[in-house]
């Protein structure tokens, strides 16, 4: 599987917590052992700022990811959401914003406090609901510089003129949060 596949397929779960359809009996019967997950992480853990959300995928699998959400004190609308999936190697990470965005702008991340690692670009994935998604696959290498590091800048562009939208994203759990849901996704 490419990883662009992946990325697509990741950003499609992710998403859509009701994407899954229900299937039938015999098809869920059918699944083999190797395809069965037990996940030993309960659901709504925290791991500094990110929460591991599962959702049931078939009645022997479940999916599980970390989240993110920033929202405005006052009123709570959606700031931003980042998502991570763990892939086989690797994870996706995701960052959903409001609609008003410049897509032309582009949507970047670099790591707080150390300016010699340089700014890394996300793609624009897709519109859903009321956001919009980028998305970047983070393979061993990244996710190694993740580990080092306790914040995560990402920017975009409300609009052409406008300043970019800079938020700081606490990473200083992040490597620990993947490596749990990966050994919790290799005892299945």
């Amino acid at each position: 599987m490419t990883p662009f596949t992946r990325l697509a397929l990741a950003a499609t779960l992710a998403l859509s917590p009701f994407a899954a359809t229900a299937q039938n009996d015999t098809a869920a019967q059918n699944e083999t052992t190797t395809a069965e997950k037990s996940v030993d992480i309960a659901n709504n853990t925290a791991f500094g700022d990110w929460i591991v959300n599962c959702e049931a995928i078939t009645a022997k699998r479940t999916s599980c990811r970390l989240v993110q959400e920033q929202t405005l004190r006052k009123t709570g609308e959606l700031v931003a959401r980042f998502i991570a999936l763990p892939v086989i190697d690797g994870a996706i990470l995701l960052a959903q914003v409001p609609m008003d965005v410049y897509l032309p702008g582009g949507a970047v991340y670099r790591f707080g406090g150390n300016e010699e690692v340089e700014q890394r670009e996300m793609i624009w994935q897709r519109y859903a609901k009321d956001v919009c998604e980028a998305a970047a696959p983070l393979d061993e290498a990244e996710l190694a510089i993740f580990a080092k590091e306790d914040t995560m800048l990402f920017g975009f562009r409300p609009n052409a003129d406008a300043e970019p939208v800079v938020l700081s994203v606490d990473i200083s759990q992040f490597a620990e949060a993947l490596k749990a849901l990966r050994a919790a996704d290799a005892e299945g």
